[in-house]
This record gives C-alpha cells, structure tokens and sequence, in this order.
C-alpha cells in the first residue's frame, strides 16, 4: 500500500504543474481568436462604409432619395478602433452617370429663411450665389463652412452675389435658432440666407441638385453633434440657377478659387446698393487679406 500511494503523489503533482500552462496556452489562442475577429469585422465595417457611400452618391440619380440609407459612423471611428476616411470613402463610391449637374439649373424649392420669409429660386436668379449645408449643433466641420462663408461675405462685399447656408437639420434648427446662428457669426441678412424647411424636400435637392450625399444617422451610432452626414462642399450657382461647381471649404486653396470665381461672374455693387459693413469694421477697412481688387470693384465697361 505504502508503494502505491508513493507512486500516485508524482503523478497528481504532475498534472497540477501541466495545468497552469494549459490555461496560459487557451488565453493565448482565445487572444489570437479575437484579434481575428475583430480585424474581420473592421474590415467588413469598411466594406460596409464604401458601399453605403456608394449608394449615397448614385441618389443623386435616385427620384427617391428616401431609398437610400447611409450608415458610415458619424464619429468616423468603428468599435474596433479603426478610423474611417470618410472623403476616401466617397471618392471610391463616387459614380459618373451623364451630366454631372443638370444644365437645366437647380430645381425649384422654397424653404424658410430665418427672417420668416419664404425663399424660392425665382428670389435667387439674377446674380451668383453660393451654398453650403451645415446644421447648428454640428460638432464637426459645419464652424469651419460658416467661417468660410463669412470670408466670402466680407471680401466680396461690393459684389452682387448672394450666400445661403441650408440647414440639414431642420427639426431643430427653425428660424429663430438660424437666425440666432446667423448672428452669433457675423452675417449680412440683406445678402446671406440661412434656411430651413422639410427634411425631405432639402434631402432630395442636396441629392438631386447638387449631387451630394446626406443623411442622418439613427440607432446606436447616433452621436451629438454628429447626427448629420453631409458635404464639406460649397456649391456655385451661376445667375441663371444652374450649378457649375464644388468646393471644398475644409481647403483654404479652394475658397480662394471660389471666392475669384465670383467675382468673374457678379456684377459690382453700385454706392448706393453696398451694403452696410459688418459691426466693428470701417466702409473702406480692408478684409485680413484681402487684395486691392477685393477692394475695389472693376470699373464698368459702360456696356
């Protein structure tokens, strides 16, 4: 009896000795297990954001922009840590189906303006107008767009052209709180619109008319100030109401090429119809960087 219990005292020591590196060596593979899983659906989550952008862009030939849904993480970042380019993504998806904008011009809406006023197309036609689409509670790049558009506003004063900055968060943001936005950043009423209206009715012009994706976010991805997916874009319209380009207000160098693109096509303001400068700033106190043309309007041809 003596030998046999001996001889079960190394094997019982044994077994336990063996056990911890068999937990240690589970914990391993349950490690490598999950970093596959999670890059395998990193990289679904991406393949998902391209093709949801994908479907963003071809709305624009869509006569239902409510059919397409959009579902890039506003937040840009999945749960797995990868961030998303959301620019990269929509240069993948984007699609080229004919004409790029209609040469018919923009289709007619008529949205509210902050003042209460009703804006239509028709209010625009006869002079150069540019628009941009942010919402007020946008923590993303919609401060950067408005500041881009009150250097237009300030250094194209004596130009006859029109801003209007089109909410995409109409449930919120209604007249009184545009208006109040409007202020806060400086903005002539008499020649910057700041409108809002129905969610659909703004969701099908940005989709049909300007080519650009935008929706907002529902479920658990909804983020604040981030619940809104939209371009970075600032359209020109010429006077006839047609569209004839895009820029990027998130690159300096494109405001620029936007800002010498209105003054081409606006005719100057005589002193009669300049309007008043923006609090703080003297009639003849030039812009920050603006030039000595920015300042003084071409003379007219007499034509």
């Amino acid at each position: 009896m003596s030998t046999g219990w001996s001889e079960s005292v190394p094997r019982e020591r044994s077994s336990w000795v063996r056990r911890p590196w068999l937990w240690v060596g589970a914990g391993l593979w349950c490690m490598v297990a999950l970093t596959a899983v999670a890059a395998w659906k990193a990289h679904r989550a991406e393949r998902q954001a391209a093709e949801e952008v994908r479907r963003a862009a071809l709305a624009a030939a869509t006569p239902d922009p409510q059919r397409t849904v959009i579902t890039v993480p506003v937040n840009q970042r999945q749960a797995a840590g990868q961030v998303i380019n959301i620019a990269e993504l929509m240069a993948r998806g984007a699609v080229e189906a004919g004409p790029l904008y209609d040469p018919q011009g923009v289709e007619d809406f008529a949205f509210t303006n902050c003042d209460g006023r009703t804006i239509t197309k028709a209010d625009l036609l006869g002079r150069p107008w540019a628009i941009a689409f942010v919402f007020t509670k946008c923590l993303g790049p919609c401060p950067t767009v408005t500041r881009q558009l009150k250097q237009l506003q300030d250094r194209l004063k004596a130009y006859d052209i029109r801003l209007v900055t089109l909410t995409v968060d109409p449930a919120r943001d209604t007249p009184e709180v545009l208006k109040a936005y409007a202020l806060q950043n400086g903005a002539n009423l008499d020649r910057w619109y700041f409108l809002t209206g129905d969610q659909s009715a703004i969701y099908g012009l940005i989709h049909r008319s300007f080519r650009l994706p935008v929706q907002e976010v529902t479920g658990p991805m909804r983020q604040e100030g981030y619940e809104i997916i939209h371009s970075t874009n600032v359209m020109l319209v010429n006077a006839d109401g047609v569209v004839l380009d895009k820029f990027n207000a998130a690159k300096d160098e494109e405001m620029v090429a936007l800002r010498r693109r209105l003054q081409e096509l606006a005719a100057p303001l005589s002193t009669a119809e300049d309007p008043l400068p923006v609090a703080g700033q003297t009639p003849d106190e030039p812009v920050a960087g603006q030039t000595p043309e920015e300042i003084q309007p071409p003379a007219a041809s007499g034509l």
